[in-house]
């Protein structure tokens, strides 16, 4: 039975979201300041899914999980865009994305307390099962000639725990990443969910969310 390829905009129960850093950092950079056509069309592609995304989490229908490590690596690409790569002109320009990706992940006190508490952004930390599960998926890919990053990985490893250990089914589960390896790898994993990157023309947000 083929893989299911389309993601419900109005799921009977939730959809759940995996990201990777460039993803995620693409959510708070605006397209204008990119250098070139190409950089801003990738951006306003994912920010195109981060408004259905975002949609969702708003009616109670998604949720979004981040590894620790990749919002750790996403501020770090942010400080990359102003300190280095120039797209963020001013450190106020700077200031201001951090502050939007700063409201995302943090809980306040009083939202932890709620009796009926919403969590939109849940970070995962690298626990024991999810490292384990690294150098399992780390031979699979190397055995087909695959390259990733140790922070690739863990996002594998970070949907099979979440698969295992708080029951989300395999279809209501999403990887979203930009890095092409991993995208092709997941094709190779049949436990593991699908994987989605929305910059390529087959995955643009029309064709894939219904």
């Amino acid at each position: 039975m083929p893989r299911v390829r389309k993601i419900e905009c109005n799921p009977t129960s939730k959809n759940y979201f995996i990201v990777d850093t460039c993803f995620f950092a693409n959510k708070y950079i605006a397209p204008a300041i990119a250098p070139n056509g190409r950089e801003r069309d990738r951006i306003e592609k994912c920010q195109e899914w981060w408004k259905e995304i975002d949609r969702q989490l708003d009616k109670r229908k998604a949720r979004v999980y981040v590894p620790d490590i990749c919002i750790a690596e996403t501020f770090k690409t942010l400080a990359k865009k102003y300190y280095r790569e120039k797209w963020f002109k001013t450190s106020r320009a700077l200031n201001k994305a951090r502050r939007l990706l700063t409201e995302d992940i943090e809980t306040n006190a009083k939202t932890l307390m709620a009796y009926k508490r919403i969590i939109r952004y849940h970070d995962i930390s690298t626990s024991r099962d999810i490292i384990i599960a690294v150098d399992r998926f780390y031979e699979t890919f190397m055995k087909h000639g695959k390259d990733v990053s140790i922070t690739d990985l863990i996002i594998l490893a970070t949907a099979k725990y979440l698969m295992d250990f708080y029951d989300i089914p395999k279809n209501n589960l999403h990887i979203v990443t930009l890095d092409n390896n991993l995208y092709q790898g997941l094709k190779l994993i049949n436990e593991l969910p699908n994987g989605y990157n929305p910059t390529l023309p087959s995955e643009n947000f029309s064709k894939i969310f219904r």
